[in-house]
Parts: C-alpha cells; structure tokens; sequence
C-alpha cells in the first residue's frame, strides 16, 4: 500500500517511467530467453549441421536447419544449402558468400530490441528530471497561493520532485545494467557464432 501511496506523490511523471521500466523488463526477459535458448542448445545444434555437412548428408542437414530454426548456425547453413542445391550454377559455386551474409543477419537479429534498454537508460534520468522541474515549480506556486513559506507549504511538491528523481535513476541504472550485460554476452555470442560458421564453411568446402 505504501508504494501506491509512494508513486502516487512522484506526480503524472511517474507514470511514463512505469510504462519504460515495464518495457525494459518485457526486453530484458524475451532477450535472456532467447540468449538462454542459445547457450543451452547451441552447441549442440552446431555440432548436428557439422556432422551432417561432413557426410554430405543434405537431407539430414536441411530436416535439421529446419526443425531447429531459431538458433543462428541452423539459419546460416541452410542460406548455404539453398545455394549448394540450387540449378543455377552462378548462386550455386557462391555459396559461402551467402552463408557468411547470412551470419552477420543473424547477429543482427540477435541484437534486436536492446535499443530499447539503451535509450531507457539514458532518457529515464531526464524524465525524471522533468518531474522534479515540476515538482519545484509546483512548490513555488503553493508558496505565492499561500502568501508565504514554511515546509508544510512546500512539502507537497518537493515531495513530488524527490520521487520522481529517484524513480528515474532506479529505471535507468536498472536498463544500464541489463543493457552492459546483454552487450557483454552479445559480443561473447558473436565470436562463437563467427568460429562456428568458419568450421561449417571448412566442412562444406571438404564435402560439396
């Protein structure tokens, strides 16, 4: 109850950085998901395609690229498949150009929605700012209405400023820190993706 009470005197401000901290926390949830998803099973996906590229095996590897769709290394070796069976002797030879395109796609989808924490954890403190604008300005009115100072008079709307100075900053530092994080994991993720489309370029080279 008394964090209703709490967000209730931070002002009208208060209710955009509520819209921003659940945004940033629906992103920041989806993208450990999905980075979940990957730490977990990537390997192991990677390690089927390879097999399957080795033994020249390309009904295996497309039923494979095909039932484990979502991860990155399924999506860059059927770009290079598509190619290696296709009739056209031009897309056919360039296929490793074409699983390489195929891979900074991937990371690029990988880097979806992290703008968003980005550009929370740097405009959250200016809104928050704003509010204690307001909330200055509205303690400045009381005093003229009332025809005088004193705490009881300003209290109302130095209370509001207060709150929505420290509402800011919690949203912000809150995005920052998941952002770093997920920026860290992401470059971490980029390597391994580029190591393994390199073994599966070696192995297409070895088989097709």
């Amino acid at each position: 109850m008394w964090m209703i009470e709490l967000f209730k005197s931070g002002g009208f401000i208060m209710y955009p950085l509520l819209l921003a901290s659940i945004v940033s926390w629906a992103v920041a949830l989806e993208r450990a998901w999905r980075f979940r998803q990957l730490a977990l099973n990537g390997d192991r996906v990677h390690l089927e395609i390879q097999n399957a590229v080795l033994r020249s095996d390309w009904k295996t590897l497309r039923s494979v690229c095909v039932r484990e769709g979502n991860y990155p290394i399924s999506q860059i070796a059927l770009a290079a498949l598509d190619r290696i069976e296709s009739d056209d002797s031009r897309l056919k030879k360039r296929w490793a150009e074409a699983l390489e395109r195929r891979r900074q796609l991937a990371v690029q989808d990988l880097r979806r929605g992290l703008w968003v924490l980005g550009t929370i954890g740097s405009a959250a403190p200016f809104v928050g700012l704003f509010g204690t604008v307001v909330g200055i300005l509205k303690s400045f009115q009381d005093m003229a209405a009332q025809g005088g100072g004193g705490f009881t008079v300003v209290a109302a709307g130095i209370s509001e400023a207060l709150v929505a100075t420290a509402a800011g900053i919690v949203v912000a530092v809150l995005a920052v820190m998941v952002f770093n994080t997920f920026q860290t994991f992401l470059a971490q993720l980029n390597l391994k993706l580029r190591m393994q489309a390199e073994e599966l370029t070696e192995a297409f080279e070895e088989s097709v």
